[in-house]
């Protein structure tokens, strides 16, 4: 059987019961426009393939027909297309533009982070260049410094004994003695003073140079927190709501996902995306729109395949 053979089936079986095209409409909730394509077998004007076998099997079982038999032919004849879009090609789109800046948003995102990277990787690594290259500071040791002993007198050289001879035993008296004693030990003093060099210059020198490490470290690290950028905004939902004036499939696909419906006479649905949706209406004068809480214009006459392309 070819498809007007089918139509014609469906005509005369329809005929038979005594029933209008609007009776039919109404149990099955099929579009007239439809129902009358079917009975012509004018495969122009028919839906998706999908949806015409579905109608097919549902005109044939409120006549009482064979719906198995019926539905192989026109699978048959009217077959599923390998690529589902090829009708979309014909059919007339309505492009609503916005402006995407999710990708913009992702690249100054992953900027900022790498450069945050760096900066601490950088501060790190100057911060430990100097450290390792500093000495560590001796702990300061307390030492007891005995106080300068008073300067010996010199006497004027006229004044010195003349040197003694082997020959001459000249005993010395008390007071010579404790003088010679107490210059000595003053001349003593005085050298080990003298030869002790001062530990205060090792001790001093690498405080200078830590602190300028760490300032630069602290510098770094707030011109990296100065730099960060506030957080983007996120994407906002969008929503589209169809209802239906009467019966209507429809095809959806917001973003990457694909949806099916089949809508009823006064039946509604919302469908949310947050980058495009494209729909194919197989009714396309049976639906009303309303885009993002406001009525959208969208005309297409009853039974018309018509695709709608949101982005």
């Amino acid at each position: 059987m070819d498809l007007i053979e089918i139509g014609t089936a469906l005509r005369e079986g329809r005929e038979q019961k005594g029933l209008t095209v609007e009776a039919v409409e109404e149990k099955t909730k099929i579009a007239p426009s439809v129902i009358i394509a079917l009975e012509e077998g004018n495969s122009a004007r028919f839906p998706h393939a999908v949806y015409a076998r579905g109608f097919v099997r549902s005109y044939a079982l409120l006549l009482g027909l064979d719906a198995q038999e019926l539905c192989a032919h026109f699978s048959r004849e009217y077959p599923v297309p390998k690529d589902n879009d090829q009708s979309e090609s014909h059919a007339p789109h309505i492009h609503v533009k916005m402006h995407d800046s999710g990708s913009v948003v992702t690249t100054v995102r992953i900027a900022a982070i790498l450069g945050i990277l760096l900066l601490g990787a950088l501060g790190w690594y100057v911060f430990d260049h100097y450290r390792s290259q500093v000495p560590e500071a001796p702990a300061p040791v307390e030492e007891e410094l005995t106080p300068p002993a008073p300067p010996a007198e010199v006497l004027p050289s006229g004044s010195l004994p003349a040197p003694m001879t082997q020959m001459q035993e000249v005993a010395a008296t008390p007071a010579e003695e404790s003088a010679a004693d107490t210059v000595a030990t003053s001349g003593e003093a005085l050298n080990a003073t003298a030869e002790t060099p001062p530990p205060a210059e090792q001790e001093v020198a690498p405080e200078p140079l830590q602190a300028a490490v760490k300032e630069t470290v602290v510098e770094e690290v707030q011109e990296a927190k100065t730099e960060q950028p506030a957080a983007a905004e996120p994407v906002r939902e969008r929503n589209l709501r169809i209802v239906a004036h009467s019966a209507s499939w429809l095809q959806a696909r917001p973003d990457d996902k694909i949806l099916d419906y089949f809508l009823r006479k006064g039946e509604t649905a919302t469908i949310n995306f947050s980058k495009s949706l494209s729909i194919k209406f197989g009714n396309a004068g049976g639906v009303k729109l309303e885009l993002d809480g406001q009525p959208y214009p969208f005309e297409g006459a009853l039974g018309e395949v018509k695709t709608l392309v949101v982005e």
